[in-house]
């Protein structure tokens, strides 16, 4: 096992962007490394190997869902938080439904997998996709004053008025906090939360890597 030695003081960012640049090097698939990447790997509570992991499992689920139902691209997202899948959106019936997750289950590295697919209403009763927007701000803000800087590890869809969550927290008690942030927002009618703590031997470990 390769060890890297950093001197007494080194920045924890510096040291997460190390971290992360020697996973991006194990994992060839990843070209290049954008600042955002690397902010939000420094927030995560994940280890860099952990973090990275997911980066790729997402993007591996995403093309096999595409490949299988190409219409789903703009009404289904794909997460990976922790190793685990998360399908959330609108579908158009059960069908739909069932090849989505059916390809999803054979990505290979998933620890897990949930979905969020409901059917998606027609008619007077089809969501206003710019209502959906507003509630989804609405959240976000709730979880920035619930969560301050942990609000970054936080994804947040918003079907209808139903809200889900997704992302990896330090702690069952953010998790808790998170949730009730997001279902005391005005509009909101009820939240899923599919976010998690890091697995065992996945945390990030704060100060010096040695």
């Amino acid at each position: 096992m390769t060890r890297l030695f950093l001197p007494s003081g080194f920045p924890f960012v510096a040291a997460a962007a190390v971290g992360i640049a020697l996973a991006l090097i194990a994992q060839p698939s990843q070209a290049f490394t954008p600042y955002r990447l690397l902010l939000q790997a420094v927030r995560s509570p994940q280890s860099a190997l952990a973090f990275v992991s997911d980066k790729r499992l997402k993007a591996n689920l995403r093309r096999v869902l595409l490949v299988a139902e190409p219409g789903s691209a703009l009404s289904v997202k794909s997460y990976v938080a922790g190793g685990h899948g998360y399908l959330v959106g609108w579908v158009a019936d059960d069908a739909e439904r069932s090849r989505l997750e059916e390809v999803a289950r054979g990505v290979a590295g998933l620890v897990s997998l949930a979905i969020y697919l409901p059917a998606k209403p027609t008619g007077d009763e089809a969501p206003s996709a710019t209502a959906e927007v507003e509630l989804k701000a609405r959240v976000m803000a709730s979880l920035r004053v619930a969560m301050g800087g942990d609000k970054a590890n936080i994804a947040v869809e918003v079907l209808g008025s139903h809200a889900v969550l997704i992302g990896v927290l330090s702690s069952t008690g953010k998790i808790q906090d998170a949730a009730l942030a997001a279902r005391e927002t005005s509009g909101i009618s009820g939240v899923t939360s599919f976010l998690s703590v890091p697995l065992s031997g996945d945390e990030k470990r704060i100060g010096i890597l040695h």
